[in-house]
């Protein structure tokens, strides 16, 4: 870890699990942190645990629903606000998963909306703020599940074959696609910024549990507890999003994840991703798709892929 002091990040989905991890690590290196949580009272809850565990922790919190564009767009607002029209990091680690088919206020599909729509817009928003810092970086933070996700982007209409993992593991292919959409497009304008994927292995937390009991699943969710308590903390598996958002070696575009067995748990290394999150059609198709339902946030002029607008 180098040392933060001076920089400023924002840690989406920052309440618990690995974004709570994620907040303390960079609190711990001297980062001013904004921490992005559903609530105001999720909010100040976070930033205070953060304040309890780090000694002179600075820390905010803003309330966002990442499902609701509106609330996007003025949680961005007041970041920039925040920090004073400058933000050196941004990582989207916020999710959902296994949630029955539900709906955004603007009508998309839950998972797509959360885990994907309302970080790009989120990034798309707060651009100039990170553009203003001299090494900018945004980390997405994706799955080792999305081997089996589909380059199938679900609009405001999705499949009458819906299936909620099938749903979460397309949100996270998502979650690629866009990391190397944004790489590219950064890279066709010669901008410092960094986009940088990661994941975090399987991990001990309630996610995908929680809305599986709410669902009346309690087998299913007693099993997903069972297997993700055998693996690591959301301390450790922390550890990639961190070293995503913090170490100079690491390029645009690459992908971070655990580097034990399966990538279910282990030391943060380079990871490789499936070949359709790199597929550049897919990239493209995505980002045109992204921007036209979230009210085009990036540039117009934007290219996220070598083909670039037509």
């Amino acid at each position: 870890m180098v040392d933060l002091s001076g920089r400023t990040a924002v840690v989406t989905g920052a309440s618990r699990g690995i974004g709570a991890a994620a907040a303390e690590h960079l609190a711990r290196h001297g980062a001013r942190l904004i921490i992005l949580c559903p609530s105001a009272v999720q909010g100040r809850a976070a930033a205070e645990t953060v304040r309890r565990r780090v000694v002179a922790a600075q820390v905010d919190s803003v309330a966002c629903d990442l499902a609701d564009l509106h609330q996007v767009r003025k949680a961005a607002e007041r970041i920039v606000g925040l920090v004073g029209g400058r933000l050196d990091l941004l990582i989207n680690n916020a999710g959902v998963a296994a949630l029955p088919l539900t709906r955004s206020p603007s009508g998309h599909e839950m998972h797509f909306a959360v885990n994907h729509l309302g970080h790009f817009a989120l990034t798309g928003h707060l651009l100039p703020a990170l553009l203003k810092a001299p090494r900018p970086r945004v980390v997405n933070v994706s799955s080792v599940l999305h081997w089996l996700g589909r380059c199938r982007p679900r609009g405001p209409h999705p499949s009458r074959r819906y299936h909620r993992w099938w749903a979460y593991f397309d949100s996270k292919l998502a979650n690629l696609l866009f990391t190397q959409g944004l790489a590219a497009w950064a890279q066709s304008h010669q901008l410092p910024l960094r986009a940088i994927a990661a994941h975090p292995g399987l991990v001990n937390t309630t996610l995908g549990s929680s809305a599986l009991r709410a669902d009346g699943r309690d087998l299913e969710a007693r099993l997903l507890e069972r297997m993700q308590a055998r693996w690591h903390s959301p301390s450790q598996a922390a550890w990639p999003l961190v070293r995503a958002a913090t170490d100079p070696r690491v390029a645009g575009g690459e992908f971070l994840g655990p580097g034990g067995r399966w990538e279910w748990s282990g030391p943060p290394l380079r990871v490789r991703a499936a070949r359709r999150a790199r597929d550049p059609d897919a990239v493209e198709r995505l980002w045109r798709l992204s921007q036209r339902l979230t009210g085009h946030p990036f540039p117009s002029s934007g290219r996220p892929s070598p083909k670039g607008d037509r």
